[in-house]
Order: C-alpha cells, then structure tokens, then sequence
C-alpha cells in the first residue's frame, strides 16, 4: 500500500469501532479536548422542586453515582452525582457534550466520569472535558443534602 492509500492509525481505529459496534459511530476524536468552550458553567441554585435521588448515607464522600430523575415536563432525566465533601453534592447531566451518548461511572480511570461512546472523561469536580473528543463540560443541576437526602433540581428545557 503506498502512502497515499494508507490510512492513519486513527482512521482504522475509527473503522474497527465502526465495524464491531451496533449502533453507526459517525465520527472519531483525535483524544483532545481543548475547546474555549470547555468552562465549567456555574453551580445553579436550588429553585422548584427538588426530587430526592438517593439516600446521602448511599454516596460516601468522594464518590460518584447515576442516578434517575424526572424533568418538569415529566421525562426521563439521567443524573450523575459527585459527593465532594460531607456537605457538597455536585449533579450533572449525563449527556455527553460530543454526541449525546451517554456518560456514566464505570470509568477507567474509576474517578472521573466517563463517556464509552467515543471515551471522553470529564471531571466530577466541575463537569469540564479532560479527554476525548468531547469539548464542552456537562451541563450543571443543582443539588442539596436535605433530611438525609439527596435532592436534584431539573430545570425545564429552554
């Protein structure tokens, strides 16, 4: 194969997800995240209705979980938790800012939170993207200990 034929390292590993995965991947990161977009956006403050998630007792301190919650509009909404200290719960959307899949816990790195669609990691104390080809950080929920509990605050959608 000569030169001009022969593909990158990137492109056959692009190919080989593509042929071995179920679903069509429709693009491949080269690893970096290093888009201006990648700010964390601020912690929001509690308004509405809260729903409780998870027991505190349940997420110990510096641990990460995922869990269900509802929207205003009573759909589906996939929560990942990030218990910073005995007092500081951090919540984010699950949605990956790369393509929509979604990010879960169950990271090789077993601290971060992870996106095994395309492998993008992101940063439980913040939601920034530090790898993959996800360039923007999860978006932010706010969140409280109340009662021994876990509570979420889902806004609407805009």
């Amino acid at each position: 194969m000569t030169d001009a034929v022969r593909p990158d390292r990137r492109t056959i590993m692009c190919a080989t997800a593509l042929f071995g995965a179920t679903a069509t991947l429709s693009a491949c990161g080269d690893g970096r995240s290093e888009a201006p977009v990648n700010a964390p956006g601020p912690v929001p403050e509690p308004s509405g209705e809260g729903q409780v998630v998870l027991p505190a007792k349940d997420l110990p301190v510096k641990s990460r979980a995922q869990v269900a919650a509802k929207d205003p509009s009573g759909a589906d909404v996939g929560v990942l938790l990030y218990r910073q200290d005995e007092q500081t719960v951090l919540a984010y959307s699950n949605i990956c800012t790369h393509q929509g899949c979604a990010v879960g816990v169950k990271s090789p790195a077993k601290t971060d939170f992870y996106c095994a669609c395309h492998g993008s990691h992101f940063d439980p104390l913040d939601g920034t993207a530090t790898e993959g080809p996800a360039k923007g950080a999860l978006t932010r929920f706010a969140c409280t200990i109340e009662q021994g509990n876990i509570l979420v605050y889902v806004p609407a959608e805009d």
